[in-house]
């Protein structure tokens, strides 16, 4: 079973994915309505929130689980140096 965290993630990644399908869908459904060939002021605002929301899920996740993986291992480092009396 999952943990609390895993969960979440699957949760901001599931709904990053479905904001960016609807605003595309939503941009390319505003071409087919009348006055065909217009997409109206408000779609095109949807189309940029929904990529702002995506973009900040994959960006902030990625982005902190590289700094971890990066404290991660200057800490590993600083510690072996530590064991083996260098500093």
């Amino acid at each position: 079973m999952k943990n609390a965290k895993d969960k979440r993630e699957t949760a901001a990644y599931i709904t990053a994915i479905f904001a960016f399908v609807c605003g595309w869908g939503l941009t390319i459904a505003g071409f087919c309505v009348p006055p065909t060939g217009e997409v109206s002021g408000s779609v095109l605002a949807v189309l940029g929130e929904a990529m702002v929301y995506a973009a900040s899920v994959f960006g902030v996740t990625m982005y902190f689980r590289n700094q971890m993986e990066q404290f991660r291992a200057d800490t590993r480092k600083y510690i072996n140096d530590i064991e083996n009396g260098e500093e």
